[in-house]
């Protein structure tokens, strides 16, 4: 977690809110991020109707509750940004319900004998008409041994999460993320279907980026790019295996970059820098601990 997202909530925020307002932001997006960090919720704002941070900004990475930061941005860049918040940390989890082009992520619920009522959660309706879902992590479930993707359509998020009012382009016009239901922080508790997907096939306390690909599969990766639907999961499990076997950083920067740049759908650059950055932290944690 960044400095800023540790940062109590500003004391003379209702007035910091009216001088946003007076200077013709629209009243809705500003309510809306001050609902947000009055949960405790940490914000950052991306390009207009895109998932693409502005440019100089680290994304989530950058999520900050400090509402002067905030008003400055919004001010910079206006209130037709989109809004993400960052779940590092926040005790949360996302159920990712995709339906773009073959995927649907309700009928891989049905396929699985699933089913549960969307108006009891805390939910997101995204703008092909899919669904963010946030749940509580429960007591002794340990969100780093977590799988990410659980079926086609299907995939658990835990650092960030693009939210109302934030907009993108759907053919051609331009289409809404939507809130219902309860809260973000008064979101229902991981169900038992949800943690048996999230868990199976994992051993405890295993790293999400370890043993997930052979050597061989890894290598195929630099041949061909990511595969889409496991473009994380690989861009992740790539930047660990480069890392752990002692290949420069900046090296191993540019090979992944080349990998993604040879898949079918690359992923964002700024998306490829936070992942490596990420790999890059955790393997450096590891050999402090076995240098102690």
């Amino acid at each position: 977690m960044n400095k800023t997202q540790k940062k109590p909530l500003n004391g003379s925020l209702p007035t910091e809110v009216q001088e946003t307002k007076n200077k013709s932001i629209n009243s809705n997006y500003i309510t809306k991020i001050d609902e947000l960090i009055e949960q405790g919720l940490s914000v950052y704002l991306m390009q207009p109707k895109t998932s693409v941070p502005f440019k100089g900004s680290r994304g989530h990475l950058d999520a900050t509750n400090d509402i002067n930061e905030l008003k400055q941005l919004i001010e910079a860049h206006g209130d037709d940004s989109n809004v993400g918040i960052s779940i590092v940390d926040t005790g949360l989890v996302v159920l990712d319900i995709d339906r773009h082009g073959s995927k649907n992520g309700f009928q891989a619920l049905l396929d699985l004998g699933i089913k549960f009522n969307l108006d009891e959660e805390a939910v997101e309706i995204t703008p092909n008409a899919g669904a963010h879902v946030f749940f509580k992590i429960p007591d002794g479930v340990d969100v780093n041994n977590l799988n990410h993707i659980l079926a086609t359509g299907l995939e658990l998020l835990t650092n960030h999460v693009t939210v109302s009012p934030s907009s993108k382009i759907v053919d051609k016009e331009v289409a809404f993320y939507r809130h219902y239901g309860l809260k973000i922080t008064e979101a229902n508790t991981m169900p038992k279907w949800l943690i048996d997907l999230s868990t199976k096939d994992r051993k405890p306390n295993k790293p999400m980026n370890r043993a997930m690909y052979s050597v061989s599969q890894r290598w195929e990766m630099v041949l061909n790019g990511f595969a889409e639907g496991e473009r994380n999961n690989q861009a992740v499990s790539v930047s660990g295996y480069l890392l752990r076997i002692n290949v420069d950083p900046n090296a191993a920067f540019d090979i992944l970059k080349l990998i993604n740049s040879r898949s079918v759908t690359p992923l964002p650059d700024r998306e490829i820098f936070t992942t490596f950055k990420s790999a890059y932290e955790r393997e450096k944690q590891r050999r402090e601990k076995e240098n102690r």
